[in-house]
């Protein structure tokens, strides 16, 4: 019964999603607010819908209801109930009902807040949003029905995959994903919107800025925590291996940057519009693309699924959505043509503009070192590789110079600069950078990417405290306040530039870890009886005994630990393990890490031999990898800075509804809003 009712609640949301596409289309066009709502409503119940699916499953799953295939594929009776919870996306057709629970939780969020208001725009984005719902829901009634039933009724199933019950952040890892995958196609959707009504002015960016920031932060923080799962679950001792599955994440998420930095000049300026609209609708065609390598079947990762039948729903998908947006992107060109090159070379729109080209060019190297071995495969028959070393070659250089317009883009004024005001700007900050490479070369590094890496660096942080320092002093001059108190409202008087100048430094300690780390390691492999030692980078490990015994929450699983004694730079005892779970024939490593602010302890046990107690360990010592997790938080809590409610703004008198707009109608025009170069009036600017 419970099958039943959760694969007609997902046929139920299809129809109810393909209605308020078509209702929010004629509401829009005829102006009547009836129908209009009556989408609304709809679009409300096919979330209700997917959660009554999404709910069903979970159940499904507690009961280890096994006539249902993807419970028999993905569940035992041994499971814990937190795994049998989170097994709800742990393969195909469970992850594509979370997908399509949080997308409809997207699209009834946005369209109840902007209930009141946005009348031109929210009927078509709502059209847009319902679409996309309803070929979720279309996916789950015919190739992908998560509620199949399956005969003869088994007693007992496999489980999760066996790295999947390995963490607890599993339960973390992919629902920050979703939601940032998920939350992108509410911008792309305001994106259509504002093509049809030829509304591309500062409206549909005001929405789509924080529409974008949002969905923009669970990204974020779902690929950090997805670095952090492979580090402390995989035991290669790494974090990112240019995986396809890992590219397919940090795509969308670049040409998201990228869109956030080009809709600020946009806003500002009315110049970059050409360049906004495209990256928005390659956003949310980046999300789609991911989710085809993602569940198609047609890469070998450790994320993806196995081979399945709606590969091809997906390939459709991605033709219509991008022939269909880009059709329109150049039939609303007139409407989008402005200044689309900076007024001068040095300014801020300058560094803007070419922001975005080196972001679209690090989006183009993963794109194709990942599509490359796929359209070889497919075309010959061979199989070849791209690795880590290629896309690190490739993108390192890219990033630099990022890391180095992130410096210049603050310093420069909209509009245009004097080559000498640059240099006054530039003098302290260049010479922080330059102290930073001696120190590095002081202490021993001699590898250029991370000399370069703590160099641009320091020379960001230098102009970002020096633009707050700057701001700090104007405003506890102007306004008689101490200068704690002074920062303080000047910060939260603006957000967004100080939100941002805190996520550029949150990146900047992310980059120097990832640098540091990825070249100052070291690292050593033994085999060992039991009371002999190995060394590694200052450390003696000694290895004490091998333990065997099944895990207390799950006593299917075999846990084999080797307890190994540390002295050295640190001192005390970790334990290592390799652990065998029913549904893999191949031990699955349990590393063990020890942390501290300078490096990490990091072994991991490779075999061992139960007859002698031999075991074979592999330690690292990684330099700065707990600063990669501390970057990433300063980022994510920079991101919310940025984006949360501004006080003086929530309390404004909203302004008037204006009328349901045609798909012709074209509205005026606001001019740019002039600027001061001076950086002590721009700090002052909410």
């Amino acid at each position: 019964m419970l099958p039943e009712l959760g694969h007609a609640a997902i046929v139920v949301g299809l129809a109810l999603s393909a209605y308020a596409t078509i209702a929010f289309v004629l509401g829009a066009r005829r102006g009547d607010r009836a129908v209009l709502a009556s989408a609304r409503r709809a679009i409300y119940a096919s979330f209700g819908l997917a959660a009554l699916a999404a709910v069903t499953m979970v159940v499904l799953l507690l009961t280890h209801d096994f006539s249902v295939l993807y419970v028999a594929r993905n569940n035992a009776t041994t499971t814990p109930p937190f795994f049998s919870v989170i097994s709800l996306w742990a393969a195909l057709e469970g992850s594509i009902l979370f997908w399509t629970l949080l997308l409809t939780g997207w699209a009834s969020l946005v369209i109840w807040r902007h209930r009141a208001g946005h009348v031109a725009l929210l009927p078509w984005a709502g059209a847009t949003l319902a679409a996309i719902s309803a070929f979720f829901f279309a996916v789950m009634t015919w190739p992908g029905n998560p509620f199949t039933r399956v005969t003869p009724v088994a007693t007992e199933g496999p489980g999760p995959n066996a790295l999947l019950q390995n963490h607890p952040f599993m339960g973390l890892h992919p629902p920050l994903l979703y939601l940032g995958y998920t939350g992108l196609a509410v911008p792309f959707a305001f994106g259509i919107a504002a093509l049809i009504t030829r509304r591309t002015d500062e409206e549909w960016l005001g929405i789509v800025r924080r529409w974008t920031l949002l969905p923009w932060i669970f990204l974020t923080l779902g690929i950090t925590a997805g670095a952090w799962w492979s580090y402390a679950v995989l035991g290669w001792g790494g974090y990112w291996a240019w995986d396809p599955v890992e590219n397919a994440a940090l795509l969308p998420w670049l040409t998201a940057t990228a869109f956030i930095h080009s809709s600020m000049v946009a806003e500002r300026r009315g110049s970059l519009r050409i360049w906004t609209s495209a990256l928005v609708i390659a956003t949310f065609c980046l999300t789609l693309l991911g989710t085809f390598l993602t569940r198609s079947g047609v890469i070998a990762s450790v994320h993806s699924f196995t081979q399945s039948s709606i590969g091809p729903w997906f390939l459709a998908a991605i033709a219509v959505a991008l022939t269909g947006s880009l059709g329109l992107l150049v039939w609303r060109l007139p409407a989008l043509v402005g200044s689309e090159r900076p007024a001068a070379p040095v300014s801020r729109e300058s560094a803007f503009l070419l922001n975005n080209v080196l972001f679209l060019g690090i989006t183009f190297a993963v794109l194709f070192g990942t599509l490359y071995p796929l359209a070889v495969e497919a075309l010959s028959g061979d199989t070849v590789s791209v690795g880590a070393p290629w896309f690190d070659r490739v993108n390192a250089p890219l990033f630099l110079l990022l890391l180095f317009l992130m410096g210049v883009g603050p310093a420069l004024p909209w509009g245009a600069a004097s080559w000498r005001s640059v240099r006054d700007r530039l003098g302290l900050p260049i010479v922080a950078g330059v102290a930073g490479v001696v120190a590095g070369l002081a202490i021993g590094m001699r590898d250029a990417a991370p000399l370069a890496t703590i160099g641009l660096a320091l020379f960001v942080v230098a102009i970002l405290g020096d633009e707050l320092l700057r701001g700090t002093s104007s405003r506890a001059r102007t306004r008689g306040e101490p200068a704690p108190a002074a920062a303080w409202r000047l910060a939260t008087r603006n957000r967004r530039r100080y939100g941002g100048y805190l996520v550029h430094a949150g990146i900047c300690v992310m980059a120097v870890a990832i640098s540091v780390s990825a070249t100052q390691g070291q690292d050593a492999t033994a085999t060992l009886r039991p009371g002999q030692n190995m060394r590694v980078a200052g450390y003696t490990l000694t290895y004490q005994r091998l333990v065997q015994e099944p895990l207390r929450d799950d006593p299917q699983v075999i846990e084999t630990r080797a307890e190994v004694g540390i002295s050295g730079r640190q001192t005390g005892s970790l334990a290592t393990a390799l652990r065998s779970y029913p549904s893999s024939s191949t031990p699955i490593a349990t590393p063990s890490v020890q942390t501290s602010l300078g490096e990490d302890l990091y072994v991991t046990l490779l075999s061992y031999d139960p007859a002698t107690s031999t075991v074979t360990l592999h330690a690292l010592v990684n330099p700065l990898v707990v600063w990669i997790w501390l970057g990433g938080g300063v980022v994510g809590i920079g991101a919310i800075f940025a984006i949360w409610p501004d006080r003086r703004r929530a309390t404004a008198p909203a302004p008037a509804p204006v009328p349901v707009a045609s798909a012709g109608a074209t509205p005026p025009r606001r001019e740019p809003i002039p600027e001061t170069a001076a950086p002590s009036v721009r700090a002052e600017e909410a």
